[in-house]
């Protein structure tokens, strides 16, 4: 697990003193990731497509899902803060029967690892396909096999800061080139009124709700980061750990200050997609929109390099390439490491006590069949029938659009129940969670009615 720096262990029966002025910074981390997980496909792929499709028109719903998401992260994060524990741990001991929160987040999870993981890393193997001889099956395998062997090993440190470092030069590029192509500023302030277009399909705008600044998925990876990274309550041993109701008020003061460390991460990164997302946003609608691409299919590499080439030619074309390769591949990579947590810690949840010590139940065990079974054969399995990386991402990005409410409304029950009022989230944060329930499901059910309807 070398994706974020564990934190050294404490013989502490209380929290750890939080960090104050600039050594929160040192805590950024987290959110970085969060981020970089829905980069490819949130910002990258669906953005450009929904500024090709719609203009600015849906401006007031990219702002809606980045600051109700941003919430929904920060209901995660502060479980995990205040108790030092991951979700899924706190969700199977919700009342009713045995382990069903598990299930109902298990199981759309291991249908969105699949085919996201096959869309995103088939998006890296069109990409590499217009750079490097050889046909787009052959380096989609290449990228999953690659990111997988690497997550196994667990060392892959470099590779991660050099994608890092690229993945900022081309949301850096995003920024320029859309602040050259210049934004029709009178639509886009329309684009904030939040009004449906009237040839609003929600079918073609769902995946990118879902995805964008991170699907259920992602959210729920903040917890496993958070805990690694040993932020409030984490930073202690297991063994050491209180309850937060038995908590005094000095050590509720510590952990408000760590609550304000991981609001920090959070923020941090919320600022940082909305810049690069509003920059695909306006490359999609004023370069792509005016000559009717939508970038789709296999050619959906081919179709984003438009975005620089338009602007700073070859080297914009090459610039693009390298980006995309870069961007899809540390998707692939991070959404692997992901997904093999939530797999596994999901599993161990659900097995019975007395299958739990057994070798081929042991927590490596599990986590390596995931990795090598359902995140890198069956992805690319799936790729090689259906070929199409928008089709499979608009599957797995529509399930996590319909997924978000209810990972909302678990963690913020499980709030409510596990930890002192003290702690919990005030009336503004709360409303907006709620808030978030609503506007997830509001789409999930208008989609349903243009389906049938339609």
């Amino acid at each position: 697990m070398s994706q974020v720096t564990e934190a050294a262990p404490q013989r502490s029966t209380g929290v750890p003193e939080p960090p104050a002025g600039w050594r929160r910074f040192r805590y950024i981390g987290p959110g970085v990731l969060w981020a970089l997980a829905a980069l490819a496909t949130g910002e990258l792929l669906f953005t450009p497509r929904v500024g090709a499709q719609y203009g600015y028109s849906l401006m007031w719903a990219l702002v809606a899902v980045l600051v109700l998401k941003l919430f929904v992260t920060r209901e995660i994060g502060r479980y995990s803060v205040v108790t030092g524990r991951r979700l899924l741990t706190g969700l199977a001991g919700l009342p009713g029967p045995a382990g069903w929160a598990i299930w109902v987040i298990l199981v759309p999870q291991l249908v969105v690892g699949i085919a996201a993981i096959a869309g995103i890393a088939s998006a890296a193997g069109s990409a590499l396909a217009l750079a490097v001889p050889g046909a787009i099956q052959l380096w989609t395998g290449v990228v999953i096999a690659a990111a997988a062997g690497l997550v196994l090993v667990g060392h892959y440190t470099g590779v991660e800061w050099v994608s890092r470092v690229l993945g900022v030069a081309l949301a850096l590029g995003a920024v320029v080139a859309a602040i050259q192509v210049g934004p029709d500023l009178t639509e886009a302030a329309a684009g904030f009124v939040p009004v449906p277009p009237d040839d609003l399909r929600v079918a073609e705008i769902l995946p990118w709700l879902g995805f964008l600044s991170n699907g259920a998925a992602g959210l729920m990876w903040y917890s496993y980061w958070i805990t690694a990274k040993g932020i409030g309550h984490a930073g202690v041993p297991a063994a050491d750990r209180r309850d937060p109701r038995d908590l005094d008020s000095g050590q509720i003061d510590r952990v408000r200050g760590w609550l304000r460390t991981m609001s920090l991460d959070s923020t941090f990164a919320v600022v940082g997609v909305a810049l690069i997302t509003v920059a695909f946003l306006v490359l999609g609608a004023e370069l792509l929109r005016p000559e009717g691409i939508v970038p789709a299919e296999a050619d959906v590499a081919r179709d984003l390099t438009r975005l620089f080439s338009e602007v700073f030619g070859s080297v914009g074309f090459w610039l693009m390439v390298v980006g995309l390769v870069s961007a899809f591949w540390t998707a692939t990579l991070t959404n692997i490491d992901g997904w093999q947590r939530l797999y596994t810690d999901g599993v161990r949840r659900l097995l019975p006590a007395r299958l739990a010590e057994r070798t081929l139940t042991r927590p490596v065990v599990i986590s390596r069949t995931a990795i090598v079974l359902w995140l890198a054969t069956l992805p690319y399995a799936v790729f090689l029938i259906f070929g199409d990386p928008v089709a499979l991402l608009t599957l797995a990005g529509s399930i996590e659009a319909v997924h978000i409410p209810l990972v909302a409304g678990l963690v913020l029950w499980l709030n409510r129940r596990t930890m002192p009022r003290a702690l919990r989230a005030g009336r503004a944060a709360t409303a907006l969670v709620v808030a978030a329930v609503v506007f997830f499901t509001w789409f999930a059910l208008y989609y349903l009615w243009q389906q049938f309807a339609g």
